[in-house]
């Protein structure tokens, strides 16, 4: 099978226990599990969130969420499964979000990150992200927050 080519569709509610699942075993590995079914069918049935999955042979490949003010947008939760790494599939669904983003006039993209997290920093980065902040046990205490961003244009009215 090859995960690289797992198809990126927008995010039903049927998807939110497995996409909870996955940020539990993935994301959140360690942590008390915030991201549970309900929470976050909450962001894909709101209108400020843009939720994505990635299915091969009706599995979970991966998942990305994204929420949206009127400038600015937030990388809640991107999250791929063990099987489905080193295939590009991050990459994919980071650039998804971000194309949409920059069609609908975002300028900047913020993601937070635990600082053990050296493949996702290393994904962010490529991207273009840079560090603009840590939290030292940002993450209930027991792991750091490193906060990244990436600016694709100007805040209208900026000089």
């Amino acid at each position: 099978m090859d995960l690289d080519v797992a198809p990126i569709r927008i995010a039903r509610c049927a998807d939110a226990p497995a996409m909870a699942q996955l940020s539990r075993d993935t994301i959140e590995a360690g942590l008390p599990w915030r991201w549970q079914a309900p929470a976050v069918l909450r962001l894909i049935e709101s209108e400020r969130h843009n939720a994505i999955v990635a299915e091969q042979d009706d599995t979970l490949q991966g998942f990305a969420i994204m929420s949206y003010n009127d400038h600015d947008a937030y990388l809640a939760l991107l999250a791929v499964a063990p099987a489905a790494r080193r295939g590009g599939l991050a990459r994919r669904l980071l650039s998804w979000l971000l194309k949409t983003a920059d069609v609908a006039g975002i300028c900047a993209v913020t993601v937070d990150l635990r600082e053990d997290n050296s493949a996702a920093r290393r994904l962010y980065e490529d991207a273009g992200f840079a560090e603009q902040g840590r939290k030292e046990g940002g993450y209930y205490g027991r792991v750091n927050q490193i906060t990244l961003k990436l600016v694709l244009r100007a805040l209208p009215g900026a000089p």
